[in-house]
């Protein structure tokens, strides 16, 4: 995904009728303002000797002051039809375009590609101990607490508190992406002997756990403990319990997925960032703002997004995007634009629209005022996800119809706060748990 600093239509006007260079400033801090400071450089030549001149650069600052949108009324707040979205499996949920996307014939691409990009430097999370995390994973693989998502995150918090305690494995595939710490990919494994052979720079205490295609969640979770004589992977892990002493073996009843019957022909693998890494993807190595990668992907043949079209049915079909119903609505506007995503949660939308290929997301900082600045390279029909840290879960979705004059994005969603016409403003705390919502994740579709 190109990334390019978010210019306000001020700054270029500013630019334009100064005839000089701008330069937008805003960092971290930024979210907590709702003024836009912008640095605006004038240059001029003066004569220096025969040979040529000299350029001298002098910086003066403008600070535009945006308009703050009139406070949410707090008898508003929990009006959303709101659910959690951190199910295993709901098999009331499955879209049947689920089953034609991943029935019929789709190209796989060995093609390396950036899935998604974060911007947001700060990060709540302490530094991971992996020592401590399998320290802990080995002595407790068979201890009968909690099933695979649970035992996984008492692993990490041993290994440093990086995760809250939950019973999603979905959720836990978010929170390590925003934690920073290191980087996800999806790889293959092997269809012959059921085995997983990671990257070389993986390392004991990384995470691995295994995707299902049709419902786009995590249907387990393992920590990495090691690896067997050929690189195969060792790993400790509660339901289907494994103790990290033999090679792991994906088992028969996730391949196909035990609840679906989907080809989980694919993992998730996390890994740590070490002070002795090696062998890194470069992509990774040239960009720390890159949180997943795609190792091998799929494709449709010919799939295509229609901007227009998905935005046609959005304005006739106006619905609120939080929770359970959300999910389906943002589904319904995806497929109506060409992309065969089907719903089986909020989360689960977002990773299926990651897998599609057909763009790439960045997450973006809400600001002070509740309030999102797109970066230049947005368009209307690109789509936002808003993401709750605490759950570790995306809570509500919609498509994007545009910017205001101060590069806020206005969406296609109409609630109590939002009215599909002005700038969108983000709730100011989750509906379901109470946690502050920082982060909105933007999808870009290539053009």
């Amino acid at each position: 995904m190109k990334k390019f600093a978010s210019i306000t239509a001020l700054a270029i006007f500013i630019s334009v009728i100064a005839g000089c260079s701008v330069t937008d400033e805003r960092t971290s801090d930024f979210t907590q303002s709702s003024e836009l400071t912008i640095i605006v450089s004038e240059s001029s030549s003066t004569d220096s000797s025969t040979e040529g001149s000299s350029t001298s650069t002098e910086s003066t600052s403008t600070t535009v002051k945006l308009p703050v949108i009139e406070d949410i009324p707090e008898e508003v707040y929990g009006a959303h039809d709101f659910s959690t979205g951190n199910y295993i499996y709901n098999p009331n949920a499955l879209d049947t375009s689920n089953r034609q996307r991943y029935d019929g014939d789709f190209n796989w691409t060995n093609e390396r590609k950036v899935l998604w990009t974060s911007t947001i430097n700060e990060t709540p999370w302490s530094p991971y101990n992996a020592d401590g995390a399998v320290t802990y994973g080995k002595a407790n693989w068979n201890n009968g607490i909690g099933l695979c998502a649970e035992f996984l995150s008492s692993c990490l918090t041993q290994g440093g508190n990086i995760t809250n305690y939950t019973d999603s494995s979905t959720a836990i595939t978010l929170m390590l992406l925003h934690s920073r710490l290191g980087f996800g990919q999806f790889l293959p494994y092997s269809k012959e002997d059921h085995t997983i052979t990671l990257p070389s720079y993986a390392r004991p205490g990384d995470v691995v756990q295994l995707y299902c295609t049709y419902e786009g969640v995590m249907m387990h979770s393992t920590l990495v403990v090691g690896t067997d004589d050929k690189g195969r992977m060792r790993a400790v892990a509660h339901n289907l319990r494994n103790s990290g002493e033999n090679t792991f073996l994906v088992d028969y009843l996730n391949d196909p997925c035990w609840c679906c019957k989907a080809d989980t022909a694919e993992i998730f693998y996390y890994h740590f960032y070490r002070d002795d890494d090696k062998g890194l993807p470069e992509e990774v190595v040239n960009n720390k703002d890159v949180v997943l990668l795609e190792e091998r992907g799929y494709t449709l043949p010919d799939e295509k997004f229609d901007r227009a079209a998905a935005l046609e049915y959005a304005k006739s079909n106006p619905a609120d995007g939080v929770g359970a119903f959300g999910a389906n609505h943002t589904s319904r506007i995806l497929r109506a634009g060409g992309c065969s995503v089907g719903y089986p949660n909020q989360s689960a939308v977002f990773i299926q629209l990651l897998k599609t290929h057909l763009g790439a997301a960045e997450s973006l900082s809400v600001r002070a005022d509740r309030t999102v600045i797109l970066p230049d390279y947005a368009k209307a029909g690109d789509m936002a996800f808003v993401y709750c840290p605490h759950d570790g879960m995306i809570i509500s979705s919609f498509i994007i119809s545009g910017k205001d004059e101060y590069g806020r994005m206005i969406a296609e969603s109409y609630d109590y706060i939002n009215d599909g016409k002005s700038a969108f403003k983000v709730d100011s705390w989750c509906p379901g748990c109470g946690a502050d919502m920082s982060e909105v994740i933007l999808y870009h579709f290539d053009d």
